[in-house]
């Protein structure tokens, strides 16, 4: 019996994964006035009924895709700061997993500014602070770790804050993919220097 749920589960959450990346794919090409159940049904691969037994309609779905958008990324990012490398390296990780990446994806739409416009024209930004807010926790353990502090340090909040304001004021003069990740790497670099410093090793 539970192995029947499990596997009805698992194909639940692969169609919802398959309906997530085709509607990314069209509001990215169409924007959000743009496309419709039935352009993202076809992109799935399933009829418009079938779309509407896992989404009640278009909100619904896009919803649903930015925000798991939003934890893919974060996930990714998680396990690049958490994982192996220098401590430049792993920043950078988790910078270019979560911002370089989704700016890349912005860039590639000429209908980012709608898209982005959406997210407060509902209670999606409700459901992407609630989602980012574990991702923020994920932050704070991976750069004590790095430092060799206890999170609650007070430098490892400056350290965290760097990291999540830096890249927005780099994003206001829209610049190139190429441009955007470099700026990620160089932040990365400059606080790898401060947090190396700050480590229990450097003392010692």
């Amino acid at each position: 019996m539970s192995a029947t749920a499990d596997e009805t589960t698992s194909v639940v959450d692969d169609r919802r994964s398959r309906i997530h990346a085709a509607a990314i794919g069209e509001f990215s090409a169409r924007g959000f006035a743009g496309t419709s159940m039935a352009r993202i049904a076809e992109a799935a691969g399933m009829s418009r009924p079938a779309l509407y037994q896992y989404f009640k309609n278009k909100d619904d779905i896009f919803a649903s895709a930015f925000v798991a958008l939003l934890e893919g990324c974060a996930t990714q990012a998680l396990a690049a700061l958490h994982g192996d490398g220098t401590t430049a390296e792993r920043l950078d990780g988790l910078l270019q997993r979560f911002e370089g990446d989704l700016w890349e994806r912005l860039a590639a739409s000429s209908h980012a500014a709608e898209l982005l416009d959406r997210k407060y024209e509902s209670d999606l930004h409700l459901a992407v602070e609630a989602s980012m807010r574990e991702f923020a926790t994920g932050i704070v353990t991976g750069v004590a770790d790095l430092a060799g502090l206890a999170p609650t340090d007070p430098r490892v909040a400056g350290w965290v804050e760097l990291l999540r304001l830096a890249p927005r004021g780099y994003k206001t003069e829209a610049p190139t993919v190429d441009a955007y990740r470099q700026q990620l790497t160089d932040l990365a670099a400059v606080l790898a220097t401060s947090i190396d410093a700050a480590g229990p090793a450097s003392s010692a």
